[in-house]
């Protein structure tokens, strides 16, 4: 795949990216180490609480679809992360789930004060394997422009 700039990516351009399955042991792990509410962190605990069991952290979760859409790209010029907008979580991920990401490029916009980069939005809808919504979040990125505006 050859190098992607910001000219390359068009305003509402969408792409599927996954699937990722997600596994007790990482769960645990995770959880343990990042975000250790029992519901993350302790599988016995978990039970006790509304979820009924173990669930993924949306922090782990939200990471493992970044690895997803980053390598979906290849060769996209990122230049850096700007910022991740609005986790909106809707349905806990547990063991075996299997998410993918569904993703749209928006609000992009060439630098006025750099013009040898443009600003791009990424809105992204995680799925899980029965097609219900798990969290939506958006990215902004700094990209690399091929030429000068």
């Amino acid at each position: 795949m050859s190098k992607r700039y910001w000219e390359d990516l068009r305003e509402g351009e969408t792409f599927t990216c996954g699937p990722v399955t997600f596994d007790r042991e990482g769960i645990l792990d995770f959880g343990k180490r990042y975000d250790p509410w029992p519901f993350h962190a302790d599988e016995a605990a978990a039970e006790g609480t509304i979820f009924r069991g173990l669930v993924a952290s949306s922090f782990q979760t939200v990471s493992c679809c970044t690895r997803l859409v980053v390598e979906s790209h290849g060769e996209l010029a990122v230049l850096s992360g700007l910022g991740v907008e609005e986790v909106r979580l809707f349905s806990p991920v547990r063991p075996g789930d299997a998410v993918t990401v569904e993703a749209r490029w928006t609000e992009l916009r060439r630098s006025r004060s750099k013009p040898d980069r443009g600003i791009a939005g990424l809105r992204c809808r995680v799925v899980n394997q029965r097609g219900e919504t798990v969290l939506e979040y958006g990215y902004r990125y700094l990209i690399a422009c091929r030429e000068k505006g």
